[in-house]
């Protein structure tokens, strides 16, 4: 089963991973044919963009950018993977960029696509949307403007490169969804590409609490609408942002009920760049046994604690949790004696890199389990047994979150089935009246065009 999951920022993973075979450290723990077949799960996101800000010399970004991915492709790690380039749009609209660097990076991100097909599979479009730091847009007409721009040239590509263009259709403020919709329709642009995505999924967190549905669903509709329009039996879907166990679930549910309901197949792919920080920065990982989940503490000082839920030693079930991941994949097992390096205070070589592959395979061990327990519970909801199935979502997401409820667990795992109601009836015009009821408190207000009166 291939996984939904990107890795973003694969090329710093890859210089770490690739340095550990030159290593003292190296025991012939794999080879790269193993972790070949490793990687050939996941897809593998890099963003063009990301170090495009104070560049003097265009002419060395490029030829870095081309060399980085040039030494991805040779480690032998990626033959068979996918390798999805972002344009750095997200860097413009937090404020990274200025107005002559979007300008600038307009103007070789499309060239670079052309000029360098064989080194990418996929490339997302190239959109602006604004936030609350961003530094190059005045007015909403120049959101509208400036997307419409990018999204027209995008268009205009070559066919072999438009056919590997994420078209992102943003959704996230009563503006933007007007200023998204008027460029996708306006310009009969759905047709003219295979895969599309949304953002700002992370955006006011707590709009999760109030809203009546599942969010990625909003921007979901209009598309799953477009796609039957066009006659198409497919929407390939990227939710940037959206990748936590529990959206998982919620993936799944909505795949079967949009093939059950539309005959469409719809394939959801999601990222997100901050897995690592909770393993390298909290001391955390998430411990798989049973179809629970259990995010455990490994810090030195709680290694040798018993975890409440097995009442074993903690050191034992990180121990038999990347032995299993090794036996798996055909990697060599690994000494867990030695955890952390006792001058540096910082994991050992051996340890770090077992944990960030383990992390990631925990995404496709997950999915399986997903798949198959989304199957089951979809039974109830097709029988209207709506409060079994309440009563199941919500037990499953306990057991994939420590075994706790939050209330914005109970929150979400009771929208589901309002959120699949709509993806039955696909009303867009409800679906801007719930934007426009839950999400204008986000607006850009700032951008909007006020009247000046003199007296």
């Amino acid at each position: 089963m291939m996984s939904g999951y990107m890795i973003a920022g694969f090329e710093i993973l890859t210089t770490v991973i690739d340095s550990f075979f030159f290593s003292p450290n190296f025991n012939n723990n794999f080879t790269r044919q193993d972790l070949q077949k490793f990687f050939n799960k996941f897809g593998l996101l890099h963003c063009f963009g990301t170090n495009f800000s104070g560049r003097k010399r265009i002419d060395k970004f490029i030829n870095k950018e081309i060399r980085t991915l040039e030494y991805c492709r040779n480690t032998g790690f990626y033959d068979e993977s996918k390798i999805i380039l972002d344009s750095g749009g997200y860097q413009a609209s937090i404020g990274i960029f200025d107005k002559k660097e979007i300008n600038d990076l307009y103007n070789i991100y499309y060239k670079f696509l052309i000029d360098n097909e064989s080194l990418y599979d996929k490339a997302f479009i190239l959109d602006l949307p604004p936030s609350n730091s961003c530094k190059i847009f005045r007015s909403f007409k120049d959101v509208y403007d400036e997307n419409l721009r990018s999204y027209i040239d995008a268009s205009n590509l070559p066919k072999n490169i438009r056919d590997k263009i994420i078209y992102i259709h943003h959704f996230r403020t009563p503006k933007l969804w007007d200023i998204y919709t008027k460029i996708l329709d306006d310009n009969d642009l759905f047709d003219k590409f295979k895969y599309y995505g949304t953002g700002g999924i992370v955006m006011g967190s707590s709009t999760d609490l109030i809203i009546p549905c599942i969010i990625y669903i909003l921007p979901l509709i209009p598309l799953l609408n477009r796609a039957k329009k066009c006659g198409r039996k497919y929407l390939n879907f990227h939710i940037l942002g959206g990748a936590g166990f529990r959206d998982v679930l919620f993936y799944e549910l909505f795949k079967i009920h949009v093939m059950e309901k539309h005959g469409i197949e719809l394939n959801i792919t999601y990222d997100s760049s901050g897995i690592f920080k909770a393993l390298m920065i909290g001391r955390f990982i998430h411990i798989i046994k049973d179809e629970s989940v259990f995010k455990t503490n490994i810090r030195s000082s709680n290694l040798n604690k018993r975890h409440k839920n097995y009442n074993i030693k903690i050191i034992d079930l990180y121990r038999g949790a990347l032995n299993s991941f090794a036996d798996e994949n055909n990697f060599k097992r690994i000494n867990l004696d030695n955890i952390y390096n006792p001058i540096t205070n910082t994991f050992n070589e051996n340890v770090r890199l077992y944990s960030m592959l383990y992390t990631l395979n925990n995404y496709s061990r997950m999915e399986k389990i997903l798949n198959r327990k989304s199957f089951e519970v979809y039974e109830l909801y097709k029988n209207k047994q709506f409060d079994e199935f309440n009563r199941e979502v919500e037990l499953i997401t306990q057991k994939i979150n420590s075994e706790k409820i939050t209330k914005k667990q109970r929150v979400k795992s009771n929208s589901v089935i309002r959120s699949l109601h709509m993806l039955t009836e696909l009303d867009e015009d409800y679906c801007q009246y719930l934007v426009n009821k839950f999400l204008a408190k986000d607006e850009f207000v700032e951008l909007e065009v006020k009247k000046i009166y003199t007296f």
